[in-house]
């Protein structure tokens, strides 16, 4: 078995067979290749279409859990995954047509690690078609820590790259219970220890953009929870970070910073977005406590080329001094909730 394909699902009635759809109508016999589906207690269609699916291809299987969570769920499906390379795939997105084949030649080619390439972002179902052609000498190679430092804004999820199951297994790396930020820490820890990884510059992975989403929502509850999800990302990576400075005799300065300016990002947006949340004062000082616990505030690396603007620069300055920031979130919540008042 060459490849293993893991995908868990909940309630993707509107997407799982699209996605199936996309990985059937690839270059490589069945024999080759499993398509191993956990549904996580779905109450939708999900699994009657995928049931359906089942009937006409043999190398696609079911697992039926309840409730566990996504990031559980794939630690299961790591589990039960037979091929040489392990592929995680989202129950919403999906391949362009006739792909893995010249992949997986690749990955066995070079005897690789990790093999990446590149998503498209899209809300067309319909985009199966590889703009360009895989080519083996496109491959850029590298060790893993080598590809950190030298592309500071790579992907942290884990649809754009295969990764070999022996590997896995030696390091003995799983998902962490942050249930919709787990693939950041694991994307980095799997990456920092590969010996060989390749980036092939293919639009290949279909990144759907759907509205029901965790990520996208406006209910607050599901906000509250997303916010936690992505603090408690930023709190391990923090603790990985502490790590990696205390072997600076492996990792350079520069692989530091890469990964830190990263997770300043992630610090500086959840600040914001907590404000402009209209969390209240009481809420953001804990969270800021926290952050200050694991030295991801005051955020130090987040400016850089990127956001090198007096905009960034000033937001960033009243972000780091305290006094200053609870005043304007005071102010600012106090003055919402008058002009809610007099609404009524």
């Amino acid at each position: 078995m060459k490849l293993s394909i893991l995908i868990p699902m909940y309630n993707a009635e509107n997407y799982i067979g699209n996605c199936l759809e996309s990985l059937i109508h690839q270059d490589l016999a069945e024999q080759d290749y499993e398509i191993i589906i956990m549904d996580d207690g779905s109450n939708d269609s999900s699994v009657k279409i995928v049931n359906n699916y089942l009937k006409a291809h043999k190398n696609i299987v079911l697992h039926v859990a309840s409730n566990s969570g996504a990031y559980t769920t794939r630690n299961k499906l790591l589990k039960l995954a037979k091929g040489e390379y392990i592929y995680n795939l989202d129950a919403d997105d999906y391949l362009v047509h006739n792909s893995l084949g010249k992949l997986l030649e690749i990955v066995t080619d070079n005897q690789l690690d990790i093999l990446g390439f590149k998503t498209k972002e899209t809300s067309d179902l319909t985009d199966y078609k590889l703009l360009e052609p895989i080519r083996t000498h496109d491959a850029i190679i590298s060790t893993g820590t080598e590809f950190v430092e030298n592309n500071r804004h790579s992907r942290h999820e884990i649809w754009w790259y295969f990764i070999k199951k022996d590997f896995l297994d030696e390091i003995n790396i799983t998902f962490n219970k942050n249930e919709y930020n787990a693939d950041v820490l694991f994307t980095l820890l799997v990456f920092l220890k590969a010996e060989t990884v390749a980036y092939v510059p293919c639009s290949i992975h279909r990144y759907v953009q759907t509205q029901d989403s965790l990520m996208r929502s406006n209910n607050f509850e599901i906000i509250s929870k997303r916010f936690g999800y992505i603090q408690m990302m930023i709190s391990n990576t923090s603790k990985l970070i502490n790590e990696l400075k205390k072997e600076s005799n492996i990792y350079n300065k520069t692989i530091i910073n890469n990964i830190t300016f990263r997770r300043d990002v992630f610090t500086f947006f959840n600040i914001t977005d907590m404000i402009t949340a209209h969390f209240k004062t009481k809420y953001i000082k804990e969270k800021i406590a926290l952050f200050k616990e694991v030295k991801a505030y005051p955020i130090t690396n987040f400016i850089g080329h990127e956001y090198n603007s007096l905009y960034y620069r000033l937001l960033v300055f009243i972000i780091n001094k305290e006094s200053i920031l609870y005043l304007i979130i005071s102010l600012k919540n106090a003055t919402r909730n008058i002009i809610s008042i007099k609404k009524e």
